[in-house]
């Protein structure tokens, strides 16, 4: 699909430090799910028009929402982040599967991400999925947190840089996953390179098929894995 059409802003709302949630509708020429990445035209600061793909956090009949981090510097977010209600955003094409194909039948579900990488796990939470979900977020602070709404799901968010106030997880996501391997458990991981790249050579060396374990990767798609954390992970 080739064909670009113009979205319009619904909602466009900081709900975390620099953290953003955007709502698109219009006459969408495919049906989306959470997991689905789709091709949006984004008018950067010099008002060309920059393409930028993201993942969808959800969606319903004629519109789609995105959670999404605005990056000091970057060509795409801080002109969307200035965007308002009534605003047009171009979009091209779909791509990737959503989260409940990636799932399949599996029983249960772990999902483990960085920063808005819970986007897609969350929208996946609120569908009628039927299974046990667990959810290991890294953030860096507190303020980078973003509300959720009421799902079906245990969420377990963890800080790398906790304050005095903070009393919950500490660390990042790979010291939280101690446990929660089964033989009906289906791995889905979102975010960072690094992250991304670690875990999944962790579970891989603990045994988990890798016809149970997928990935997204937003950034530092060339990241190497980290010897320390896969060697921790596959002790298991």
């Amino acid at each position: 699909m080739n064909e670009i059409i113009g979205v319009r802003i619904v909602e466009n709302r900081e709900v975390a430090h620099a953290t953003r949630w955007l709502t698109l509708e219009g006459d969408l020429p495919y049906e989306l799910e959470p997991g689905h990445i789709v091709v949006v035209y984004v008018p950067d600061l010099a008002h060309n028009w920059v393409r930028h793909p993201y993942t969808v956090s959800w969606a319903s009949p004629g519109r789609f929402s995105i959670l999404y981090r605005v990056v000091r510097g970057g060509r795409t977010t801080e002109g969307m982040a200035a965007m308002g209600v009534g605003d047009t955003l171009r979009l091209g094409s779909r791509h990737g599967e959503p989260v409940r194909r990636l799932v399949g039948d599996a029983p249960r579900l772990v999902g483990v991400s960085t920063g808005v990488g819970i986007g897609p796990l969350l929208g996946y939470a609120r569908t009628e999925h039927g299974r046990a979900v667990t959810l290991i977020s890294g953030f860096r602070e507190a303020r980078d947190v973003p509300p959720w709404p009421t799902v079906a799901a245990e969420i377990r968010p963890t800080l790398t840089r906790p304050d005095s106030a903070w009393t919950g997880r500490v660390g990042r996501v790979d010291r939280h996953l101690s446990g929660l391997d089964a033989p009906d458990v289906h791995w889905h991981l979102v975010g960072n390179g690094a992250m991304v790249a670690s875990v999944r050579a962790g579970l891989f060396a603990a045994g988990v098929p890798r016809e149970r374990l997928t990935v997204e990767v937003y950034f530092d798609k060339q990241a190497a894995p980290d010897p320390e954390v896969v060697e921790r992970l596959g002790r298991g």
